[in-house]
């Protein structure tokens, strides 16, 4: 008899944890919202340290320094602005649905926002430059053919598992104030309005 308690015992708690883990699972995917997936390869012997620095080329060939660290990216030549880090890809339906507001947000905002763009999906530059031309953007596009090491950075110390839109808010010294892959049912104006607010604080 004792032996039967035990055993039911045994068998609630073991359903307990693959319940717990089951719906862990779901809830982490669902929490990552909707996007597209990119590959970002597998790792290997890319391991980024926490302190790392990277170097940023725009479509344009102007170069941009970012040091990282524990929840702070420092884009040098933008202390003292919100800035927005985004990781987007020219085939990616989402990311074109967010253009057009972060457009407005730089039309808006102007010099106290910064908005730099990563294309994931291995576009040219010069495919880069038509696409700029034709959405009317007016914030700076980095081209990601050669940024690699800082996809993995973002897998290694972020959890990044390639679904893009990717939003970074980064705030007037560096410090991450949100980080948001995939899209969201809140605006970008809210999440940069949420942003400042938690940046004042």
């Amino acid at each position: 008899m004792r032996l039967g308690k035990l055993l039911n015992i045994i068998i609630a708690v073991l359903l307990f944890v693959i319940l717990g883990f089951w719906g862990y699972y779901f809830y982490s995917r669902d929490n990552q919202g909707i996007g597209t997936q990119i590959d970002i390869g597998e790792g290997g012997l890319i391991f980024p340290p926490l302190d790392s620095n990277f170097t940023f080329e725009t479509i344009y060939g102007k170069s941009i320094k970012v040091g990282a660290e524990d929840r702070r990216m420092v884009v040098d030549g933008f202390q003292g602005k919100i800035v927005f880090l985004k990781i987007f890809g020219w085939d990616c339906q989402y990311c074109k649905k967010e253009i057009p507001e972060l457009v407005h947000l730089k039309q808006e905002l102007g010099d106290s926002l910064e908005i730099v763009a990563i294309e994931a999906q291995q576009h040219t530059k010069e495919e880069s430059k038509e696409y700029k031309m034709r959405y009317g953007i007016n914030y700076i596009i980095v081209d990601g053919t050669k940024q690699q090491r800082f996809y993995e950075y973002l897998r290694v110390h972020y959890g990044w598992s390639g679904l893009i839109p990717v939003t970074i808010v980064l705030g007037k010294s560096g410090k991450v104030l949100a980080y948001e892959v995939g899209v969201k049912s809140y605006t970008l104006a809210e999440l940069i309005k949420a942003s400042i607010s938690k940046d004042i604080k």
